[in-house]
């Protein structure tokens, strides 16, 4: 890195020291050059308790014992910049441990905003992201909304170090290496002890930091524990390895934007699974928060609202496991933005369902760019009716069965048609006795831009439901979101949507079965299983003429759902998902 007297270089440093260990070497190559360097320091490091009881020799430490720590730290910080070069520095005086507070208060994001306009740098130095320490990611978040609120063309570059994070001992993630000489090495190893309060804790960290000094010019994109895999729409998914049993998982969400930064803290177990997010101090609204907890396997996925207004974008998450410390992850951000907008290609299985079928295909039409309808050994006039449709549409293919074989054997045809006949990147299934409204279609698209990846049509079943139609969703429903997916509202709904990975997974499964209703229950345990984003759309609850037109047997078929529900509940502890 090339650096002349027309550099100005910002360095935070959330506690004195941090300026030191992560960036000696790149202030003595700045001043060397000429060029402008400021460090402010954060805070004072004043609650460093165990480095303050090594050094006083004292069990117990007071607040005022704090304050006058916190002024030797100033000291040796003074001590150990006039050792570097002409560097000037800033004490800000936020609390030690306060730093996360602070930034959603507002004035320290107003103050770092009016240094950026005053110092005009060229380069800021500032804590990762995926710093484990709350001040440090705090600092992360300060440098990363402070900079993002800059125009582009006036926006100075901005590298990162991590002294609290398991990636400080994995350098190849870095994309800037300054190795010091012997010389600096054996100078960089006599300056420490300047920090004669601290060194207890600097002597572990400096074989590292006398080797070289690090840094990475892109975001941390998280790791095993919290990571980020969708931004569509108006949501952000990342996929969480952490087991959201009885005991909730904690997270904080950080928006920044419009001149302010605004946090909030939640909880989420598989039991609440849902919460308002309100910021920490106003108690304003930001949006809902969602936790899609994973079949018998620690992990889930959190849904998380990407703008909830007033010019607030998600700066990013972490997750903290209480009591401790340091966070269980640091600030990982969304997901790049996925291309929105979804050829879309709707399989309608049909049977003896010939007053229905064309209207139901030439409705689907209208609103997909790709029609498969199955006729399923139909005996009436069902066929007929599908050609002329297939006539009239021009973006309908229809696949005729010379026997009846069963609705899920149809949907498997037909979906195996989709993926290797058309393009479409969103697949549904509907039936074809127009309990499914084609005009619902541009609800699973846009599910599928925000994110879904399994997207299910749910029946709020209000008004009058057929008591043959109630009793079989009823039991089967149950016994879905007692050993699936708590969450799941509706299992019995045939109107859903695949993504196209999904859609290739389900048919190709062993575990997906060709046969009647079963096939569908198949596919949802397979769905969980397989640990895909769930998303669901209300659709209203349609039976005509009180559905005589189902072959639905209400005793014998819900049995047969039940029993392969169960021999699938049984081979999924078994059987491993796609992972995180």
């Amino acid at each position: 890195m090339k650096l002349t007297s027309a550099d100005r270089i910002l360095i935070l440093a959330p506690h004195p020291d941090d300026e030191f260990l992560s960036s000696f070497k790149l202030m003595r190559e700045a001043c060397r050059a000429g060029a402008a360097v400021k460090v402010v320091f954060l805070t004072d490091g004043e609650r460093n308790h165990l480095a303050h009881m090594r050094a006083r020799r004292k069990l117990f430490i007071t607040s005022s014992a704090s304050k006058k720590y916190g002024l030797l730290r100033r000291a040796e910080a003074a001590a150990v910049l006039g050792r570097t070069g002409p560097v000037k520095s800033e004490f800000w005086g936020v609390p030690d441990s306060g730093l996360t507070a602070a930034l959603s208060a507002g004035d320290l994001f107003r103050r770092f905003r009016l240094l950026l306009a005053e110092f005009v740098p060229t380069l800021v130095v500032a804590p990762a992201l995926g710093e484990t320490h709350p001040d440090h990611n705090a600092a992360a978040a300060l440098a990363e909304a402070g900079l993002g609120s800059l125009p582009e063309r006036d926006r100075p570059r901005l590298l990162s170090y991590s002294l609290h994070s398991g990636r400080r001992f994995h350098p190849e993630e870095f994309s800037l290496k300054l190795p010091l000489s012997p010389a600096e090495k054996k100078e960089k190893s006599s300056v420490a002890r300047l920090y004669r309060s601290q060194y207890s804790s600097i002597k572990r960290l400096l074989p590292r930091a006398v080797e070289a000094e690090y840094f990475m010019s892109a975001a941390d994109a998280g790791g095993p524990k919290l990571g980020a895999v969708f931004s569509g729409g108006d949501s952000a998914w990342f996929a969480t390895n952490y087991k959201g049993g009885v005991r909730p998982v904690e997270f904080t969400a950080f928006y920044c934007g419009g001149g302010a930064c605004e946090r909030a803290a939640f909880r989420l177990n598989w039991k609440r699974t849902t919460v308002v997010l309100r910021a920490q101090g106003s108690g304003k609204a930001l949006g809902q928060a969602g936790f899609q907890k994973f079949f018998k396997r620690p992990g889930g996925y959190l849904i998380l609202p990407a703008s909830p207004g007033s010019g607030l974008r998600l700066l990013g998450v972490k997750a903290a496991s209480k009591p401790g410390y340091f966070d269980s992850t640091g600030i990982v951000k969304p997901a790049p933005a996925a291309p929105a907008g979804a050829g879309v290609c709707v399989v309608i299985p049909c049977h003896n369902i010939e007053e229905f079928c064309g209207q139901a295909v030439s409705g689907a039409a209208r609103y997909a760019d790709q029609v498969i309808a199955v006729d399923d050994g139909s005996t009436d006039q069902t066929g007929l009716r599908l050609d002329e449709a297939a006539a009239a549409a021009g973006n309908v293919r229809v696949i005729k069965f010379r026997e009846n074989r069963g609705k899920g054997s149809a949907l498997l045809a037909g979906m195996r048609a989709a993926l290797e006949e058309t393009p479409c990147r969103l697949l549904l299934t509907m039936d074809g006795d127009m309990q499914h409204r084609p005009e619902d279609i541009p609800a699973f698209r846009r599910a599928w831009d925000e994110g879904g990846e399994f997207i299910i049509g749910y029946r709020g079943f209000s008004g009058k439901v057929p008591l043959r139609s109630r009793f079989g969703n009823n039991v089967i429903n149950s016994f879905v979101r007692l050993f699936l997916n708590k969450a799941l509202i509706d299992s019995q709904s045939g109107f859903r949507g695949f993504s196209r990975a999904c859609a290739e997974a389900m048919v190709n499964s062993p575990a997906v079965r060709a046969g009647r209703y079963e096939t569908e229950i198949d596919i949802i345990s397979e769905a969980m299983r397989g640990s895909w984003r769930l998303a669901q759309v209300e659709i209203p609850t349609i039976y005509i003429d009180g559905n005589k037109k189902s072959s639905f047997r209400p005793v014998a078929d819900s049995l047969k759902i039940t029993k392969t529900f169960m021999l699938n509940l049984a081979g999924l502890r078994r059987r491993p998902g796609k992972g995180l």
